[in-house]
């Protein structure tokens, strides 16, 4: 790595921090203590807000999880007692897939159930602790299981309101990402990090290719976004404007796609460029701001950092900001400066996240590098082409089958090249 201290004043203290992470040195407390005068091991119902949407798992038993705030427990008796803390809920899927399109919502022959887990949502379920193994006995979150959901709402007034809005569109978002097949399955999980919909075999060629840090890095279509909104601000009523509607759009949109650490590190790296506008600061280089944004996220969410997406979008980026100018002079005179520079981002996103990788999948793609740089661009011009797709079938709604289908298409080009990479022999540790 090539770069110069007086231009990265916060390169050395994020490293630091890095460090005082990763080596353990520094606790991090990933969740708040579960706390009631009910002991854990007597809960059989849970009351809360549901912190996290519900995620899907993969395993023997397939499963969901959400993570839930707790607001009371009640014990084997029925007694109830004031709760406070964080606790994980795995449910079966068909209590959680029951009214997502594709899933279990068309088979459902019983009465229609009254519920919409979301983000936002207070819930009243029967639960009971669950062990799966002896080390997740040690774990800071408490796991339930639970096989029924008594009552599920949404507060009233405007949070409330808004709330349960967001999880209608969330709904119907998907449904039209469901409508477009393969090719709405991808561009749900770059928008939103969501897999629910990602082909189980193009997902694992992306892993197998070398290309896991460009389903994590989340910052397309935020830039597309912002940009939009600022070009419409600027015409309509100024500069300034601009900015505070380009502000605006950002958050409504990381909001309604919900906060993952790939997504947030984006907006932290939108809204520092936003200031560095809007308060004509001069910014040193990305990777000086890059360093920024890694220490105020981990200031504000140091639980962040210990997930996958995170390493895999921070690294992606360090290594493209860090090794890019450097490399891409190297090949200046082998490549067009385009190639050549597009090959350099591909040089540094594999170096930096190829530890990462290796640790959590055990393998390294060595094929990785070339895979990057030609499938970067395609998956660049596939979110934009996505998002315009999205905006045009929302207005028009007849032209939905027609955006789908056209996206189908961009979608069967990007997917045969992924696996064409994905064909490359790894090297598994």
């Amino acid at each position: 790595m090539v770069t110069s201290v007086k231009n990265n004043f916060f390169l050395l203290p994020a490293l630091l921090l890095a460090a005082l992470l990763y080596l353990r040195i520094l606790p991090v407390q990933t969740a708040k203590p579960y706390r009631s005068l009910v002991p854990l091991k007597n809960a059989e119902a849970l009351e809360g807000r549901i912190a996290k949407s519900p995620a899907r798992l993969f395993g023997k038993k397939k499963s969901c999880k959400l993570t839930l705030s707790l607001s009371r427990v009640w014990d084997k008796n029925g007694l109830a007692a004031a709760a406070e803390g964080t606790a994980d809920v795995y449910l079966p899927l068909e209590l959680s897939e029951i009214y997502q399109p594709g899933k279990l919502y068309t088979a459902w022959r019983g009465s229609k159930a009254d519920f919409l887990l979301d983000q936002g949502a207070r819930v009243l379920l029967e639960a009971s602790p669950a062990i799966f193994d002896k080390a997740s006995q040690k774990i800071e979150v408490p796991r339930f299981e639970s096989q029924k959901i008594i009552s599920c709402s949404y507060d009233g007034g405007l949070w409330g309101s808004l709330q349960r809005i967001r999880a209608l569109s969330r709904l119907h978002f998907s449904r039209l990402m469901f409508a477009w097949g393969k090719a709405g399955g991808l561009l749900l999980a770059l928008l939103s990090g969501s897999r629910d919909y990602l082909d189980a075999g193009a997902g694992d060629a992306f892993r197998l290719a070398g290309l896991s840090h460009i389903l994590a890095l989340s910052g397309m279509h935020l830039s597309l976004i912002g940009g939009l909104a600022f070009a419409f601000g600027k015409k309509a009523a100024g500069k300034k404007f601009a900015l505070a509607l380009e502000f605006f759009c950002m958050l409504a949109f990381v909001w309604f796609a919900g906060k993952s650490p790939s997504l947030f590190r984006a907006l932290l790296c939108s809204l520092c460029a936003l200031c560095s506008g809007l308060f004509k600061l001069k910014v040193r280089s990305g990777l000086n701001s890059l360093a920024l944004v890694f220490v105020i996220h981990c200031s504000l969410f140091a639980a962040d950092a210990f997930e996958l997406s995170f390493m895999l979008s921070y690294g992606a980026l360090f290594g493209i900001l860090a090794f890019n100018e450097f490399v891409a002079k190297r090949l200046s005179r082998s490549f067009p400066n385009g190639a050549g520079s597009s090959f350099a981002s591909s040089v540094g996103a594999q170096l930096a996240t190829a530890p990462i990788t290796l640790k959590f999948f055990g393998l390294v793609a060595p094929g990785g590098v070339a895979a990057s740089a030609a499938l970067s661009p395609l998956v660049t011009a596939f979110v934009y082409l996505g998002l315009f797709c999205v905006f045009v079938s929302l207005a028009f709604p007849f032209m939905a089958p027609f955006c789908g289908g056209l996206l189908g298409f961009f979608y069967d080009f990007i997917s045969r090249a992924v696996f064409f990479f994905a064909k490359i022999p790894c090297v598994k540790i």
